[in-house]
């Protein structure tokens, strides 16, 4: 379980910080942030060899996000936790409360199965619009996917110790219901950890024996923002015959990922997080395709919530005699929905293949590399909380700020409420908007680490500014 305090308003009574450092912090901001609407959007896709430097992390990146301006957020304060939320972008709020008013005007109805959205959104993500559920989040899809197989006492779910409540809950339901076995492997933490490493604990747990059925698993996690590799782990699901449900609740936005290629039998992802959906949107991703990228039949799969079932609907038998069969129609025909919400996530996801989902990957990425390189080189490599592996990298960054008296990171000394403190005065004092997550360690009580997201409103300065803030604050409260 996650502790947030982002919206804590009390301080530490140890060593305020004085009113003229703060200021000094917030005009850094604004001097970077004004620059947004001068007319510098579309300079990075001009000049790629500002994106290569803020990728290296060497100096030199753009000191102004060239999308900032597309975004409506508060220049008062710089937003770095998409991880729990992002912001629509100025068009798509426009044409959303547009939207809404046409249809409170017109008293229009939202039933349907959305084929036209998913027509727009599913290529983007590398599938067919058959394919591409529309979800209400990535709970909601975690439900579909985990309640909607038919499991049998004995059965054996491998998993993480760093799920999320979202998957952890449908699981605990099945466990409940049919007397599933919920066997998890406990992740490494810091950042050393390997891609192999983590796929051969995955194999010890299988190889635990039972009739394991399925791999679930969270690519990022969000305690720390490890990727956990989706294709070895859907190959490792392969080889063993199982089914592979991944929570990607922050992978629609923030990765240009093809699922088709990833093989995966089920990913769910949100809509209102990296892709700057409305809230309530999210994207379920099933596998409808038997071939090269995942030669598994399909799995025996029933909706748990749909208007559209019919008693001879079985997935795994029809549909691998008819592979066009529209498996996300019957996920999405759930009764009257509020369809302009679904077609601001569409303009969201148009904007994002306009811009280039991978200029996109990059940029933020590079942000992230740039975030953790900083951050090794003023705190050392050991506040890393998650890997530096390239495969393991997404852009959610946490790390442990806090510094022992003898000047070295002490992640056990760092409790909740030191870790809650932190976070709330980088928002009163510095304007800087992280939180922190309670991550579970192997030998040792948890860590508490500050998880900092970079995205397309950010630059390069912001990042640096929020490291300067970082490190006062540490030594400040050390």
């Amino acid at each position: 379980m996650t502790v947030q305090h982002e919206n804590n308003s009390g301080s530490s009574s140890k060593g305020q910080i004085d009113d003229s450092a703060r200021r000094k912090f917030l005009q850094m901001i604004g001097a970077g942030t004004a620059l947004a609407a001068t007319g510098f959007h579309g300079s990075l896709l001009a000049n790629p060899g500002l994106l290569n430097a803020a990728q290296r992390g060497g100096g030199g990146g753009p000191a102004v996000s060239p999308w900032r301006s597309d975004f409506i957020l508060d220049r008062s304060r710089v937003f770095m936790n998409i991880g729990t939320a992002g912001s629509m972008p100025r068009k798509v709020v426009q044409a959303y409360n547009e939207a809404n008013i046409e249809k409170a005007r017109n008293s229009l109805n939202g039933y349907g199965n959305y084929a036209d959205i998913r027509q727009r959104i599913a290529p983007g993500f590398g599938v067919g619009a058959d394919e591409c559920a529309l979800s209400y989040n990535t709970t909601d899809g975690m439900c579909s996917a985990v309640l909607g197989i038919p499991w049998k006492e004995g059965d054996v779910i491998v998993t993480t110790n760093h799920e999320h409540p979202g998957g952890n809950s449908p699981m605990a339901v099945v466990a409940a219901k049919y007397g599933v076995e919920i066997r998890r492997v406990s992740l490494p933490v810091g950042p050393d950890v390997q891609p192999e490493e983590i796929v051969q604990l995955f194999q010890d747990k299988i190889n635990e024996g039972g009739n394991v059925r399925a791999l679930v698993w969270s690519s990022p996690t969000f305690l720390t923002g490890t990727m956990l590799p989706i294709r070895r782990l859907v190959d490792l699901a392969i080889q063993h015959g199982l089914i592979s449900i991944c929570d990607g609740a922050h992978l629609p936005g923030m990765m240009n990922y093809d699922y088709g290629a990833l093989g995966v039998d089920f990913m769910s992802g949100a809509g209102h997080k990296w892709q700057c959906g409305p809230g309530a949107t999210g994207i379920l991703v099933v596998r409808n395709r038997v071939g090269p990228n995942n030669p598994l039949p399909l799995p025996a799969f029933f909706p748990v919530s749909s208007a559209g079932f019919g008693p001879s609907w079985v997935r795994g038998v029809e549909l691998n005699a008819t592979p066009n069969f529209d498996v996300a129609a019957v996920l999405c025909n759930i009764g009257s929905r509020n369809r302009p919400s679904l077609e601001a996530l569409a303009d969201a996801c148009d904007m994002w293949d306009e811009i280039g989902r991978q200029e996109i990957e990059d940029y933020i990425l590079g942000l992230s590399r740039h975030l953790k390189q900083s951050i090794a080189d003023r705190w050392g490599r050991q506040a890393l909380v998650a890997p530096d592996h390239p495969e393991l990298l997404s852009a959610l960054t946490a790390f442990n700020p806090f510094i022992s008296s003898n000047g070295e990171v002490n992640p056990k000394n760092f409790n909740s409420s030191e870790s809650g403190n932190f976070v709330s005065r980088l928002a009163n004092d510095y304007g800087f908007i992280v939180r922190n997550t309670s991550v579970p360690v192997p030998g040792i009580p948890n860590q508490f680490p500050l998880r900092v997201s970079t995205h397309l409103w950010h630059s390069q300065r912001e990042v640096d500014q929020f490291v300067d803030a970082a490190w006062q604050l540490a030594n400040e409260l050390s």
